[in-house]
């Protein structure tokens, strides 16, 4: 398990489990992963996503199987709410609700307005 910048550079492998299974014929099992914010946050930044490389080898045969899976990280979403009516030469109301999804506090955050009419933009800090 990895990290990958957005440009798609992968980082260095963070997490390695290794498995090994005798698969009766017909048969399917099933592995599961669970990683936890706390053990890839420090790998990841802004629109980074994490890839998961997945190799297995039938010893009967030598036949080597590989798959990977890029799983992107979500961020947040903001809301925005007109809170009042929209005048040509009036201030016009907003409300903007962002909900932290981390298990942390966020500090030193802030929001920054950009629109029609503003000359430059407003920074909001929260």
């Amino acid at each position: 398990l990895c990290a990958v910048r957005y440009t798609g550079v992968a980082g260095a492998a963070f997490r390695q489990e290794q498995h090994r299974r005798t698969l009766p014929p017909g048969q399917e099992e099933t592995v599961t992963m669970t990683v936890t914010y706390a053990e890839y946050q420090p790998h990841v930044g802004d629109q980074d996503a994490l890839k998961l490389t997945v190799a297995g080898a039938i010893k009967e045969t030598g036949q080597v199987l590989a798959k990977e899976l890029l799983v992107r990280l979500h961020t947040p979403e903001l809301t925005l709410t007109l809170l009042g009516p929209a005048v040509v030469g009036q201030e016009v109301p907003i409300q903007v609700v962002f909900q932290n999804p981390l298990p942390e506090a966020l500090s030193g955050a802030s929001l920054r307005m950009e629109g029609a009419g503003i000359a430059c933009p407003k920074p909001v800090s929260l």
